[in-house]
């Protein structure tokens, strides 16, 4: 099969740019030229009109009428060949000149120049004119030469005496009207080809900071993240442009390093308790153990994959989150049934802690949520809070309604937060550890992040105040208007 060459329309938007701005430029100049033109030839012609008005009045002055005769002085008997004057008979004479004719009150011709006698003169011409209206119009010869005539009465005291008529051919004035095109045509050639060029140059000036641009995406795209695009000085769309690029690179490269400290850190993570395995059962591989002895190790390896298995669950779950395919279910959700119930199981924890743990939630409170997740944060806030108290503190959940909120709030009255750890607490596998090293256990450091995700997930958000060796307060707000949650088997 042929394969035929890429099409080369559409060109590129420089490219566009030129040819719209010679296109508009070019139906500028035509339409000026054309108005321009226009009105050039309006003038000359009634420039002609007045030429030949002031003819005819001129002979009509040198003209003096007698008893039935016409006497003609000066310049306008030779018009005609006659000497100076001599009367005008009824005998046609012709000689060469201007297109003068002259006829008397009965429209019959005495006299004519010699350029008359190809003249298609028209009845209305002289019809007219006796009548008392003057008349001009553009008339032909035989050899098809157009002349401009005017026909005009000779009065005596409001009689008609005669009648003039000068003409003045348009050859010339149609020369000059030609040379005016071919001027124009130059003329318009040159600024095009002047606009043309000069908006090239002006669009690729304007399209610089453009390719700017393209080669900062490019370096970028060759691995370099931490690249951003030069600002242009103007204020303009491109600078706009910029900026909005500049702002998605900020948000690319904070996503990148997030994704890299998450993988280095979830590799942390799972590497800790499979090393932990190893090691407990290298050594109890080494020599031969008693059977109570065999028990401990199988049991701290059962510790160790449980938490293992913790981990693995929250990590997909955050990764599923991030992918947006959690699914998420949308039901009525009860959530000071669901305060109670999950205090009520924690109730084991906090006398194992030696943590007195209350309840508030006086009146029912219904929402639109996942209740599976709803308890998972709940069930979150309250072992945290439980395992950072010491013995004999307090912790206390609370379910607070307003018109079109509901807040539930965990205090404790535990070891607190350090101000510097408080914006980063949420942050996956985060733990302020310089100041919160609780007695026992250790954590996954994603409790809060799913936290977050959830409350985030629901409309909501979450916010912590803290004192060091004073507690911490836990508020999530959710709102009691129903929302659109990814449900379960379907993808965000």
């Amino acid at each position: 099969m042929k394969h035929f060459p890429h099409r080369l329309w559409p060109p590129g938007i420089r490219l566009q740019v030129v040819c719209w701005y010679t296109a508009v430029f070019t139906l500028v100049l035509l339409l000026a030229g054309a108005a321009f033109y226009r009105y050039v030839e309006n003038a000359l012609e009634n420039s002609v009109d007045t030429s030949l008005q002031i003819q005819a009045q001129q002979i009509a002055e040198e003209m003096v009428a007698g008893h039935d005769t016409i006497t003609i002085h000066d310049a306008t008997g030779a018009l005609f060949g006659l000497s100076t004057n001599q009367r005008v008979k009824a005998l046609p004479t012709t000689q060469q000149g201007a297109f003068v004719r002259l006829l008397d009150a009965q429209g019959r011709l005495l006299r004519e120049t010699f350029a008359c006698r190809n003249l298609r003169v028209p009845t209305q011409s002289i019809t007219l004119p006796l009548q008392g209206s003057p008349w001009k119009g553009t008339i032909t010869t035989t050899d098809g030469q157009e002349v401009q005539f005017y026909s005009q009465a000779l009065t005596v005291q409001g009689k008609v005496i005669a009648l003039i008529q000068v003409g003045q051919s348009l050859a010339a004035l149609h020369s000059l009207l030609h040379q005016l095109v071919g001027l124009l045509l130059i003329v318009g050639m040159l600024a095009l080809f002047v606009c043309a060029a000069s908006s090239f140059v002006l669009t690729r000036r304007a399209f610089t900071p453009v390719q700017q641009l393209i080669r900062t995406a490019r370096r970028i795209k060759g691995g370099d993240i931490h690249q951003r695009v030069p600002l242009p000085l103007a204020h303009d769309e491109i600078r706009s442009l910029a900026v909005t690029l500049n702002e998605m690179l900020d948000s690319l490269d904070q996503t990148v390093t997030h994704q890299r400290r998450f993988v280095a850190d979830a590799s942390h993570e799972l590497r800790t308790p499979v090393t932990v395995i190893r090691n407990k059962t290298s050594i109890a591989l080494l020599k031969p153990q008693k059977r109570q002895e065999y028990i401990a190790v199988l049991q701290a390896i059962n510790a160790e994959t449980e938490r293992l298995g913790h981990l693995i669950s929250d990590l997909l779950a955050l990764a599923r989150g991030d992918e947006g395919h959690a699914p998420f279910e949308q039901e009525p959700v009860r959530l000071d049934l669901i305060a109670e119930a999950t205090a009520a199981s924690m109730q084991s924890l906090a006398e194992e802690r030696n943590v007195q743990l209350t309840v508030h939630a006086a009146q029912p409170v219904t929402l639109i949520g996942d209740e599976a997740r709803l308890i998972q944060v709940v069930m979150n806030l309250l072992e945290n809070a439980l395992l950072y108290t010491n013995p004999g503190g307090q912790v206390s959940l609370a379910v607070e309604t307003t018109p079109n909120k509901v807040q539930l709030v965990v205090r404790d009255t535990g070891i607190g937060i350090a101000p510097e750890h408080l914006p980063h607490l949420f942050e996956r596998f985060y733990r302020a550890d310089s100041s919160r090293t609780r007695t026992e256990g250790s954590g996954t450091g994603l409790g809060l992040s799913i936290v977050e995700w959830i409350v985030r997930m629901h409309g909501g958000s979450i916010h912590v105040e803290s004192q060091v060796s004073q507690g911490s307060c836990f508020r999530v707000i959710l709102p009691l208007t129903p929302l659109t949650l990814p449900v379960r088997g379907q993808q965000t």
